[in-house]
């Protein structure tokens, strides 16, 4: 409730968390590769070729994943198993924006818990070292080192209450104000792009369907 009634809390957490990754790790010594598994794609059911589609009012975007699921810092278990971390990474076709995908895989989490964790991967990712390991190990130098960042929250679809559709219309209301707060925050300027939720249009998902764009901030 605290982000909620006051996104002042979540900006103030996620600059912190970002100024603690840049001026703690060591760049030379934190380079290991950083272990995105293709192998562990939380979507795949929408995946062909390694494509994920996304439908909204604009029509039909696709996304080129690159990696599935991987720990921004090192772990003691695979993110994939923590249920932290990114399920998936990739760049918007056409684009060289980098997209960030964190996923509901049991039908359970809103999309506040994960408009959460997200940012917290993006305050870890958006360092210039660490968006250096990403191009080097992850995405292969496909982006240029001023990429910029978009964060998709996957849900699957299920009916939802009352409440988890106000709680889904407040989680966009933060967002968007999180993203125009902190443009205003220079060295932020132009690294966050579009933060949207996606739902899949059935359950159980079906194989090779786009996923539906529920809201975008």
């Amino acid at each position: 409730m605290d982000y909620l009634q006051n996104p002042e809390v979540l900006i103030s957490e996620f600059v912190e968390s970002y100024y603690q990754i840049e001026g703690k790790l060591d760049p030379e010594r934190e380079d290991q590769a950083l272990e995105a598994s293709l192998s562990e794609l939380v979507l795949e059911p929408y995946f062909d070729s390694l494509e994920l589609h996304v439908r909204g009012r604009g029509g039909l975007e696709t996304i080129r994943c690159a990696g599935g699921a991987f720990a921004p810092l090192p772990g003691e278990l695979h993110p994939a198993l923590e249920g932290q971390g990114v399920d998936y990474v990739g760049v918007r076709k056409g684009t060289s924006r980098v997209v960030l995908g964190v996923a509901d895989s049991d039908g359970e989490a809103t999309a506040f818990a994960l408009l959460l964790r997200g940012l917290n991967c993006l305050a870890e990712l958006s360092p210039p070292f660490q968006l250096t390991r990403l191009r080097r190990h992850v995405l292969k130098d496909r982006v240029t080192p001023e990429a910029t960042f978009d964060l998709q929250l996957g849900i699957f679809q299920r009916q939802h209450t009352e409440s988890e559709v106000s709680l889904l219309m407040l989680t966009r209301d933060l967002a968007e104000c999180f993203k125009a707060r902190i443009e205003t925050e220079s060295q932020f300027s132009g690294t966050i792009g579009q933060i949207e939720c996606l739902a899949s249009g059935t359950n159980p998902p079906a194989p090779g369907a786009a996923l539906q764009r529920l809201w975008r901030a």
